[in-house]
């Protein structure tokens, strides 16, 4: 099954002055962080790396193996392991591609708020053990908006991290990922490290990768509408999406960040262009600049204005052919995130 490819960063480490900061062996630690790269290779994912610390060394040397087992070739496992190593910096390990990063270090309180690139380009920051750099990593996937998956089974920063992130799951991730789901992962009692990395996985496509499908159109109670609006929620639902609208809010939070927030979590986009309306090109605009997947719809007969003219756009009028189009078009959406 075709689906998206995501960059999964695995971090951490073992303060080499306080080993006894961490709650389990330093060489289990390592021994996950292997599982976890050979996983995230399995599934078709990328690794990136800080290459600084022996559970970079660590994961880096275990998803080489599983590539070149796969028999990838050498260009191939160089965009698969992408790894950025700190100015000044000699590199832990030479797995993959290694790249001088622009920074120095890490430190938030430089002159500019500048993200390192391997939290910048991540889709998911996995976080074991750690010390004081795994609180950075962790501030910096916050302000850049990364899903974040710190293990607590290891102690160290990574524990405190996932006590303070399991208090945000419902609000950062409500109707796809629940506390409950996060917690049964990153929490978990086991040394089945194979079995936890696999759950670890599926937890960072669904963190990446929203169930809900971000709704831009007219709040007008025509009869239309109401028929377009349920043949987008049945098209979608064929699919586990969920069809919402930034109306459909049940707290009522200003409309602004409300819309940021939907348009940000959601896997795709659908727009109704029928109406010129400043709001409806604003979203637009948003979603496009976000990056995220977009379908334009519009009434059959609709002009369209000449910056759009040239996009692929799904005409309305019978509903019935309307939803099997539609449908259609999230099928392709749906098998490159991994939900056809």
């Amino acid at each position: 099954m075709a689906h998206r490819k995501l960059n999964i960063l695995v971090a951490g480490g073992v303060d080499p002055k306080d080993e006894k900061a961490l709650e389990r062996p330093a060489a289990e630690v390592c021994d996950f962080a292997a599982a976890l790269a050979r996983e995230v290779i399995r599934q078709k994912h990328n690794l990136l790396n800080g290459c600084r610390t022996e559970v970079d060394a660590a994961s880096a040397k275990s998803a080489h193996e599983q590539l070149v087992a796969d028999s990838a070739s050498p260009e191939s496992i160089r965009k698969r392991i992408v790894c950025y190593v700190n100015q000044g910096t000699r590199p832990a390990h030479s797995y993959g591609s290694i790249m001088e990063s622009e920074l120095v270090d890490w430190e938030l309180g430089g002159p500019g708020l500048t993200a390192p690139e391997i939290i910048h380009y991540a889709d998911a920051v996995v976080l074991l053990g750690g010390f004081s750099g795994t609180f950075r990593a962790a501030n910096w996937a916050r302000i850049e908006r990364k899903p974040l998956l710190p293990f607590s089974i290891f102690g160290g920063a990574a524990k405190v991290v996932c006590l303070e992130e399991a208090k945000r799951i419902d609000q950062l991730y409500a109707g796809s990922v629940s506390k409950q789901d996060y917690e049964s992962v990153l929490k978990a009692l086991t040394d089945d490290w194979d079995t936890l990395a696999r759950q670890a996985v599926t937890l960072a496509e669904r963190m990446a990768i929203g169930r809900d499908a971000f709704i831009v159109m007219s709040f007008a109670e025509s009869p239309q509408y109401k028929d377009l609006h349920r043949a987008i929620q049945e098209a979608c639902a064929r699919f586990g999406y969920e069809a919402r609208r930034v109306d459909e809010s049940n707290d009522r939070r200003r409309i602004i960040p409300e819309i940021l927030r939907g348009v940000r979590h959601s896997a795709f986009v659908i727009a109704d262009v029928s109406e010129h309306k400043p709001n409806v090109y604003w979203e637009l605009g948003l979603a496009t600049g976000m990056g995220k997947e977009v379908i334009l719809v519009a009434r059959k007969g609709t002009t369209l204005p000449f910056d759009i003219n040239d996009v692929p756009v799904l005409f309305w009028d019978s509903f019935s052919d309307f939803t099997e189009e539609l449908a259609k078009r999230i099928e392709n959406i749906a098998s490159y995130q991994g939900r056809a």
